[in-house]
């Protein structure tokens, strides 16, 4: 048993930091999942949501923290039972989650109305790892194999502090399974340069300090330290589809092999006065008199380009194309002018004027109204205008309230947070 408790911490200690190092990366894209769960439709936990983004940098570093802790041995009754319940609750999370798209399909297939809302994805790995809600629900069944085990051994004070040598032993195959994963499965080398630096900070602090916590409480610091540098500059990785050398016409394509849909119609249809029933592929009956109705249902679900949603809209037309066909053009983000942060959008009147002035076309992306886009441009003095995109996909483009986003040709070359506008080079 001792031999699956050191498996056990190995594992949940390494998963638990580069979860946890992911979405410190991202905190605000996983403040906007926080706040998807709390919707009126979906948990009705709507006086949440004006905390999501502290509670997203609580959870994160938390993670990450007590990811230390099980490795180092470090408060192990504490430890081991807020990470017992951190993983029932996501372990319930997602069972709702997959639990909530099954009862939407099945509602979908007896041509009845559901009004519950559905998130489609935990964010569990941010957009590192995307997994559908039941591998998730899998995902977590899995690991409650090794923390319920971790729990029972850590309330009983089974999990002593390592020692020096059990120190090394644990850092060094800790780090080995980060970089499987965070290298391997993910493509983030800096998965394993933080664990480095932290573990050898817990490290030194543990064996020249009395007592756990300020070996903890610099584990903690350090994560910290990397979530606002994250919070104050973009995240250090890109995930998403809009990252710098990726082409926006591109991934709005689907590839020549991606995966076509599976689904099967159900034909009601009348032949020689009699009605019957006929499911297939989509070719229909050879044979009928008249065709009553015809239902569908996707037994596998297709691929989907990995820009699905974005636009370019005037009142009048779309002018997605476009603007994306042009040879030098800046996007200032705003996916809520009225949420919008005033410093930043001091800067933009400055940036438009530098922009032009080396042959650039500028433009404004934002999902607020008619209203407030003349009010903005008049407040600020703002010589370009705003166009029409959806505040979702706006939130997804950059992790800025203003961002700027340069293209040429749908091609990123830059991308900055309003914080660093100066580093724009024209």
């Amino acid at each position: 048993m001792k031999i699956f408790i050191t498996i056990s911490r190995l594992i949940v200690g390494s998963l638990f930091i580069v979860s946890g190092l992911i979405k410190c990366n991202d905190t605000i894209g996983f403040s906007y999942k926080l706040n998807d769960y709390f919707a009126h439709d979906v948990l009705n936990l709507e006086f949440l949501i004006p905390y999501s983004l502290l509670l997203a940098v609580c959870i994160c570093v938390v993670e990450i923290v007590l990811g230390v802790a099980v490795l180092f041995g470090l408060k192990s009754k504490l430890s081991t039972t807020l990470i017992l319940l951190m993983m029932l609750f996501f372990t319930w999370l997602t069972w709702y989650t997959s639990s909530c798209l099954e009862a939407q399909d099945a509602a979908g297939r007896l041509g009845e109305e559901f009004t519950k809302n559905c998130v489609s994805d935990c964010g569990c790995f941010g957009d590192a790892l995307k997994l559908k809600p039941k591998e998730s629900f899998y995902k977590d069944l899995f690991l409650l194999i090794f923390t319920i085990p971790l729990f029972f051994f850590g309330i009983k004070n089974k999990i002593p502090k390592n020692t020096k040598k059990e120190d090394w032993f644990y850092m060094i195959t800790s780090l080995i399974l980060i970089f499987a994963f965070g290298v391997l499965v993910i493509g983030w080398w800096f998965t394993v340069i933080f664990s480095i630096a932290l573990f050898a900070l817990v490290y030194v602090i543990k064996n020249n300090v009395k007592g756990d916590w300020l070996a903890l409480l610099g584990a903690y610091l350090i994560s910290l330290a990397f979530t606002y540098y994250c919070l104050q500059n973009l995240p250090l990785k890109d995930f998403r589809a809009y990252k710098i050398g990726d082409n926006f016409q591109e991934n709005m394509k689907l590839p020549a092999d991606a995966q076509k849909a599976v689904t099967d119609y159900i034909w009601t249809y009348k032949l020689n006065g009699e009605e019957k029933t006929f499911t297939d592929r989509g070719r229909g009956p050879a044979e009928y008199d008249e065709i009553i109705s015809v239902e569908t249902h996707v037994i596998e679900e297709g691929d989907v380009p990995k820009i699905q949603d974005f636009t370019i809209e005037s009142e009048d037309e779309d002018l997605t194309q476009q603007f994306l066909e042009t040879d030098k053009l800046v996007m200032i983000v705003s996916y809520s002018l009225e949420k919008s942060e005033a410093e930043g959008m001091e800067q933009l009147k400055a940036l438009a004027d530098k922009a032009k002035a080396q042959g650039y076309t500028v433009i404004g992306l934002t999902a607020s109204g008619e209203a407030k886009k003349q009010e903005v441009k008049a407040t600020y003095n703002l010589d370009f205008d705003f166009y029409l995109c959806d505040e979702k996909v706006l939130k997804t483009v950059v992790r800025a309230n203003p961002g700027v986003v340069v293209l040429e040709k749908g091609t990123v070359t830059q991308k900055e947070h309003w914080n660093n506008i100066d580093d724009l080079e024209f």
